[in-house]
C-alpha cells in the first residue's frame, strides 16, 4: 500500500478501514485509480448499516464502482 494524502484524506489499510467500520467511524472507499476529491469523483463516505458486514458493504461497493477504467479493487482513506 503507498502512502497517499490527498485533498485532506489519509489512506489506511484494508484491516484498519474494517476495525474503524466495525466502531462506527466514517470511510471513505474509493476505486484504487482515482483520488479523493479528485475530478472524476470523490468515492463514497462509509459509516457503519445495522445487519450489513464490512466485506457485504466492500462487495457493492466494487460491483458497481470498480472496472477496468477505475481499478478492479477500492483504496480505504479517513479524514485528516
Amino acid at each position: 500500500m503507498q502512502n497517499i494524502t490527498a485533498n485532506g484524506y489519509k489512506r489506511i489499510t484494508k484491516r484498519t478501514a474494517e476495525r474503524l467500520y466495525k466502531m462506527g467511524q466514517p470511510i471513505l472507499f474509493c476505486p484504487v485509480k482515482l483520488i479523493p476529491g479528485g475530478i472524476w469523483g470523490n468515492g463514497c463516505i462509509i459509516t457503519k448499516e445495522e445487519g450489513r458486514t464490512f466485506e457485504q458493504v466492500l462487495n457493492a461497493f466494487e460491483y458497481y464502482n470498480c472496472n477496468n477504467e477505475t481499478g478492479y479493487y477500492t483504496a480505504f482513506y479517513i479524514k485528516e
